[in-house]
């Protein structure tokens, strides 16, 4: 096999340098210097009256994300950093707002909450007060960008060492590759497997470790306290940490702490200002009493500063000291035993090491430098989880996942994260049924009866069942299966209820969001929906059959007959020969079709009909949906025609060469994007719901599996214009391995395959001459006579576009078609 290395984009390590300098602007020196740990440094130096000095970094097509973090050498003055940053170049050099990174706080709100989700930044700059050397920390992360702006914004001078990100995304090694003679074929997939990882979170924890310090954060959904998980029974003692408080550039930032917390909604909270205001509280189920009004301190608070809070407890006696001098002596009796904590609101940044707690004796009872892990402390977690992007969004959304996972399956074998985010959805299920289309993977809270959470849609609803079904095919995780059943039945008998007696389902105003329509308007019987329904009940009857529920498989087979006939004889317009786009309607639909011939529904005269018609969309994830159903009906050529030049603004390959932004192929693509107005723009590249790797893998290539996690499995190449391709699948039996090449009228191909599988291989039929077909040496068949050698040959049967060899064990053939 050849090696696919060169196209990797995953970076090698979790600390992530800038690829070049692209341009300086004002008083910079080695500005090249920023982009290694070398102890050499890059100057930038403000003089009054003279231009302001710039840098832009750029990352490289990778456009990674993750914490910001750099090292101050030595500066003078005291003067202000900016940092800002984009995935795209004409956004970050944009003259009014580029100094402010590509969108600005609140910019997109089609979803109704606050995008990016925290952890995220929902600023795309920052601002740092230079006045020490030392490591700058952000406490809240960055997503997808290729271009970072350095500057400063006042006067003074700063060395840096380094600017770099602390990688958050995922990291897993690859276990499947893809190679073909078609070099731009090649990019595609690696860059469609990483754009995945790019969205693809170990955990969003609202507490996180860099560099020795601790990051605690408050989630979307999440309290706002997290504590240590000894201290029960801690009376008198003495808690005391080291802080930076991290500037926000909106409200005001501060540090928060709890002391003698029965539990995280319960306890004394101090917090400490940027403008320089000491608050204390009693935190009273969940509710800030204040215990004195504001005070203000002497001492000027900086971000960036380190500062050392101690608080005392004796009795009813709090005592609270920065920096060793007393600040503020309360007495009160609420609250004598307690954990201790931090307690960061939505917008309070902060920094926090050297935690250490002491009795009233001087004996330690708690120690963290936060070098190790946080087992020793609780707070708002996360498990592993696909995102819908990494720049924006940073929510799991249901319907996404069926394209995503198709891109992760064929390059990767860590299935943690699909297996959990499938599992965050099971919890969002109502107790009618209906599953929630986004959701926030730190939410504990079940939804009630008829919450349809932020984005009301029966048709993300309906596709859990097929999302589930796919990991199972792909991973054959049987008993996450099982876990998964009842689910998945109570969400078909949530569907069922709206299908009427014609066999079509109703979209209600309610839950009417969907197809690219973010408002409540879609109602009637649409055909996409309806599709997807069909499919849902018949990967519903797939999971049934593997997991011994043959009766509910008969049921869900039984229902998924029932919406075919309506759609067949409602929603195909036989003189227009395409699927309209609702019942009534004589309108066409690209997703409808494109999902039609995705899932194989339609007829081979009904799919020739529609494939015709199906010439370009706005949308990367729909038009992918179109390619699948094109390979599926063997239209080949249209297939791999439409993958390297979809139209319709879709350009995968395109954003592959373009230095201006991300390698990567998102979903909502336009390419080049669509510029919004100077700060507004929050489109997204690093969105993973494409399934491209699918298409090559699964089809160019030819592997996909039969039965769950591979046990039987296809090898069908679709050579297309191709010399040659190979590649390798992971399995949870081991790699499947695949070799083909075209030389002349000879199509050689080679397989090997892990033990415990079966194999079924297709050989491309040729057209126009007499041909034989060897396996391992043996004549196995022959294209007059269709003779074959009965000692030595398999099952052979054939179609009108391949010949298959079904049945063949594990280890490795080789097969060989020959002119005559």
């Amino acid at each position: 096999m050849n090696s696919g290395e060169k196209y990797i984009l995953t970076p090698a390590a979790k600390r992530l340098f800038g690829a070049a300098i692209h341009s300086i602007s004002g008083g910079v020196e080695n500005a090249e210097h920023l982009l290694k740990s070398d102890g050499q440094t890059a100057k930038l130096d403000y003089s009054d009256g003279g231009a302001k000095p710039s840098v832009l970094i750029d990352l490289g097509p990778s456009a990674p994300g993750g914490y910001p973090i750099f090292r101050v050498a030595s500066q003078t003055g005291r003067p202000t950093l900016r940092i800002a940053y984009s995935d795209w170049y004409e956004w970050i050099v944009d003259p009014v707002h580029g100094a402010n990174g590509d969108f600005s706080r609140g910019s997109c709100t089609y979803l109704g909450v606050e995008l990016p989700v925290p952890p995220a930044n929902p600023y795309r700059y920052e601002l740092y007060t230079i006045e020490a050397d030392g490591v700058y920390i952000a406490p809240m992360i960055q997503g997808q960008q290729r271009w970072v702006r350095i500057e400063l914004d006042t006067p003074g001078s700063v060395e840096l060492d380094y600017f770099a990100f602390e990688n958050v995304a995922d990291m897993s090694p690859y276990k499947g590759s893809f190679l073909s003679s078609d070099d731009s074929l090649n990019r595609l997939w690696y860059a469609s497997t990483y754009t995945a990882q790019t969205a693809s979170f170990p955990h969003s924890d609202a507490w996180t470790i860099v560099d020795g310090w601790l990051l605690p954060r408050k989630l979307a959904r999440s309290n706002e306290v997290g504590l240590s998980v000894d201290g029960a029974a801690w009376q008198d003692y003495r808690f005391s940490f080291q802080f930076i408080i991290r500037r926000n550039p909106g409200p005001v930032s501060a540090i928060g702490w709890i002391v003698r917390a029965p539990d995280e909604n319960n306890g004394y909270v101090g917090q400490i200002d940027l403008d320089g205001r000491f608050h204390l509280f009693k935190r009273v189920d969940g509710v800030y009493v204040r215990l004195k009004p504001s005070v203000q301190l002497a001492e000027t608070i900086v971000d960036g500063r380190v500062y050392r809070l101690k608080v005392r407890l004796n009795g009813s006696l709090i005592e609270t000291l920065l920096d060793g001098a007393l600040i503020d002596a309360t007495i009160d009796e609420t609250f004598r035993e307690g954990k201790v904590g931090f307690c960061q609101p939505l917008d309070k940044w902060a920094l926090v090491r050297d935690v250490r707690v002491e009795n009233a004796n001087g004996t330690l009872l708690f120690v963290d430098d936060f070098q190790g892990d946080l087992s020793h402390w609780s707070f708002a977690r996360t498990a592993p989880y696909i995102a819908d992007g990494a720049k924006r969004d940073r929510l799991p959304w249901l319907g996404d996942l069926d394209w995503a996972g198709r891109n992760l399956y064929y390059a990767f074998d860590n299935y943690t994260y699909m297996k959990e985010t499938i599992r965050m959805f099971a919890f969002h299920q109502t107790p009618e049924g209906y599953i929630w289309a986004a959701c926030y993977p730190e939410n504990q809270v079940k939804p009630a009866t008829g919450e349809y959470g932020y984005y009301q849609s029966d048709e993300f609803s309906a596709w859990f069942a097929p999302v589930l079904a796919d990991y199972v095919l792909f991973t054959g995780d049987l008993a996450f299966a099982r876990e998964m059943y009842p689910t998945v039945v109570k969400g078909f008998e949530y569907l069922w209820n709206y299908v009427e007696g014609d066999g079509l389902f109703f979209q209600r105003y309610e839950t009417s969001k969907g197809i690219w329509g973010h408002i409540l308007e879609r109602t009637g019987k649409g055909t996409y929906v309806n599709l997807l329904l069909y499919d849902a009940f018949k990967e519903g009857a797939f999971l049934a059959g593997k997991l011994g529920f043959e009766a509910d498989a008969a049921e869900f087979e039984e229902k998924a007959e029932i919406i075919r006939q309506g759609i067949q004889s409602h929603l195909w317009d036989e003189e227009q020969r395409y699927f309209v786009e609702l019942k009534g309607s004589r309108e066409f639909n690209f997703y409808a079709n494109a999902l039609a011939l995705a899932i194989g529904f339609p007829d081979d005269e009904q799919a020739a009909a529609v494939s015709a018609k199906l010439k370009e969309t706005d949308m990367g994830k729909y038009q992918s949906l179109a390619i699948r159903g094109k390979f599926r009906y063997g239209r080949d050529e249209d297939a791999i025609g439409t993958l390297r030049n979809p139209g319709g603004g879709v350009d995968w390959l395109g954003a592959l060469t373009d230095w201006r932004g991300p390698h990567a192929t998102w979903e909502c693509m336009t390419y080049p994007p669509i510029a919004l107005p100077a700060g507004k723009n929050w489109g997204d590249s690093s969105h993973p719901d494409t399934a491209v790797a699918h298409l090559l893998s699964g089809y160019v290539l030819g592997v996909q599996p039969t039965e769950p996690g591979f046990r039987t499995f296809e090898a069908i190449p679709h050579p297309c214009d191709l010399q040659w391709a190979e590649g390798t699948v992971p399995t949870p039996y081991g790699e499947i391995r695949v070799k083909w090449e075209t030389i002349e009228d000879r199509f050689r191909m080679s397989l090997e395959a892990p033990v415990g599988t079966i194999a079924s291989v297709g050989i491309p039929k040729t057209q126009d001459q007499s041909y034989a077909i060897r396996l391992n040496g043996d004549l196995v068949f022959h294209s007059d006579s269709a003779t074959m050698s009965p000692a030595r040959s398999p099952l052979i049967d054939e179609d009108r576009l391949y010949v298959y060899i079904r049945g063949l064990g594990p280890g490795r053939c080789d097969i060989e078609r020959l002119p005559l």
